[in-house]
């Protein structure tokens, strides 16, 4: 089974240099050849990732491209090969593929022959490099990310440790989840969680994104500037998934069927369309429910509650989130007006009232149970 673990790695001053080398090289050829194929493409052409690669080597003998030698030469052909995924990606849906710059807060390469030697990280070019966070596994590792962010240094490591998936467990319970706003999430069983209180930190970002905007381009004090908003926003992405690997370790040690609705985030969190005469009409109050809604990291909650189900024995059923809001979980009568507000119910027909939030997540594992069934 694929596993995955992310170490802080500190290395030396000349460590570090050969890093950022890296890092350098792997964008200038990412670039290049993605212009290549971007050309390639307009005159019919196709260039497949194993003909990119093939450009790596007079690349490296050409004059004043000698630099690529002194780097390690898979990183180099995964950024060959990303643009390929990416192109793949893009006639999926995705975006087109984009060039990497210098200038983003997060540098990455990825390498295919690194291991671990006396509780160090091997890196090939860079050495035996110290590191902090690591835990013993069996296996050998398929690849390693070197990443740099906010004056940080990790390491990515992707192992197989052999073990085969367990079995399904058959503890029969079953949970339904209802995510919110005001409630990160809100179980069957009655828990309700709250969400995580960032207020403080996004107020700190906030001034730091001021202070970035003040400062002249190309100026020490605006990279000094930058390096604090990136350190900011690591700080509030680490504690969000703190608190997101906290919940969703607890909901899979406690049950086996975790049942969640079928949400379409990226339409949720659309701008809103307004009039043709009034354009930015409720898009104030939309944005706000928008910037709730990414916050609260339903997604990557949603991601790990599944693999985390899966290497447990369990399992993730997603159910039609229609009418589950609406409907009394007692009587089974639906309509708009059961829901009075947003945390009470009282269905019109038997009135049975309840939370409402309780309400939608019984109707959820209501429908986990149905659709088990048939």
């Amino acid at each position: 089974m694929l596993n995955v673990v992310k170490v802080r790695i500190y290395p030396n001053t000349k460590q570090t240099n050969i890093i950022h080398k890296t890092f350098g090289s792997c964008r200038l050829v990412h670039n290049l050849l993605l212009d290549a194929k971007i050309k390639a493409f307009e005159c019919g052409d196709k260039l497949s990732s194993f003909d990119l690669i093939k450009r790596l080597v007079p690349m490296k003998k050409v004059v004043g491209g000698e630099f690529l030698k002194e780097v390690d030469s898979t990183a180099l052909q995964q950024s060959v090969k990303n643009i390929d995924v990416s192109y793949k990606n893009f006639f999926r849906g995705a975006g087109f593929p984009s060039f990497r710059s210098k200038h983003n807060s997060r540098q990455s390469y990825k390498s295919t022959t690194s291991k671990v030697k006396e509780n160090k990280l091997y890196l090939p070019k860079v050495g035996l490099v110290k590191m902090k966070g690591f835990r013993k596994f069996s296996g050998k590792i398929i690849s390693c990310v070197v990443s740099f962010e906010a004056g940080q240094y990790h390491a990515s490591l992707t192992f197989d440790d052999k073990i085969e998936l367990p079995k399904p467990s058959h503890n029969n319970k079953l949970i339904g989840i209802d995510v919110g706003v005001t409630l990160f999430a809100t179980l069957s069983n009655g828990d309700m969680i709250k969400p995580l209180d960032l207020k403080k930190e996004i107020i700190g970002m906030k001034k730091a994104q001021i202070s970035l905007s003040r400062k002249i381009k190309g100026s020490k004090n605006r990279q000094k500037a930058k390096s604090e908003l990136a350190r900011r926003h690591l700080k509030i992405t680490n504690k969000r998934k703190n608190f997101l690997h906290q919940i969703s370790n607890r909901i899979t040690n406690e049950n086996q069927v975790i049942v969640i609705e079928n949400l379409k985030i990226k339409n949720m969190s659309k701008k809103a369309k307004g009039s043709v005469e009034n354009p930015n009409m409720r898009a104030s109050a939309k944005s706000g429910l928008n910037r709730s809604i990414t916050q609260q990291s339903w997604g990557m909650f949603f991601t790990m509650l599944k693999y985390k189900a899966i290497r447990k024995g369990g399992e993730v059923i997603k159910i039609d989130p229609k009418y589950t809001s609406q409907k009394c979980s007692k009587c089974g009568y639906i309509s708009k007006e059961n829901r009075q507000s947003q945390s009470k119910f009282v269905c019109l027909k038997c009135g049975f009232s309840i939370n409402a939030d309780v309400n939608a997540s019984i109707n959820i594992v209501g429908a986990g149970y149905a659709l088990k069934a048939s």
